[in-house]
């Protein structure tokens, strides 16, 4: 039996009034979802819809925004797992306010 493996990774952070929000991508499907409350609820919410605005505007990529101060040792290792590219969007990622 095979099993399907599912890679989330964190595409944005937002501050918002009830908190910092992840909003993550899952990397074969494209599918998009977030920890806030109206997205366990309802399955959609805001940051997940300006996440996939901006996908659509972009052809299908997020782009992401990281400072030029993030050392290039951990945006190498970023490029390999999931876990370092949450911590460089953590320390050096753009945060959206929506």
């Amino acid at each position: 039996m095979r099993f399907a493996v599912k890679n989330w990774q964190l595409s944005q952070l937002f501050l918002s009034d009830t908190g910092v929000h992840e909003v993550e991508l899952e990397t074969k499907s494209l599918k998009l979802r977030c920890n806030c409350v109206g997205f366990k609820n309802r399955s959609s919410c805001k940051h997940v819809r300006f996440v996939r605005e901006r996908m659509d505007q972009n052809g299908g990529v997020y782009a992401t925004h990281v400072s030029t101060k993030a050392p290039a040792i951990e945006a190498n290792l970023a490029m390999h797992s999931p876990e370092a590219f949450r911590n460089l969007l953590i320390n050096y990622g753009k945060i959206e306010v929506v």
